[in-house]
């Protein structure tokens, strides 16, 4: 007698919002838990392609606060992203200079 079912298991299907890799929702867990770069990368994707339903069940509005500034995002989605969750990105080098529009242009 087999202990093998009968019917194959269903193998896991990749996420919509990884159209560049195959990543299952098994693998995000383990980037979401894994080293900065890793959980950085798997961020963006989320905040890049998922929607906003589905971003939120993988994670919470203070983490996307807390890891926005090192993001790897166009910096119109970083700008829309920091105004939802009232995210200064000020960047402290900056501070002091005065950025001026040129006149006639």
């Amino acid at each position: 007698m087999s202990v093998v079912p009968d019917f194959p298991e269903k193998a896991e299907k990749s996420l919509y919002f990884f159209p560049d890799r195959d990543i299952t929702e098994t693998r995000l867990r383990q980037l979401l838990a894994g080293p900065p770069p890793e959980r950085a990368w798997a961020i963006s994707h989320l905040l890049r392609f998922a929607q906003w339903e589905d971003i939120w069940l993988y994670l919470s509005r203070e983490e996307v606060r807390d890891i926005l500034p090192s993001l790897e995002l166009p910096e119109n989605l970083r700008q829309a992203w920091a105004r939802m969750l009232r995210v200064d990105l000020k960047v402290p080098e900056l501070e002091g200079f005065k950025i001026e529009t040129p006149v006639g242009g």
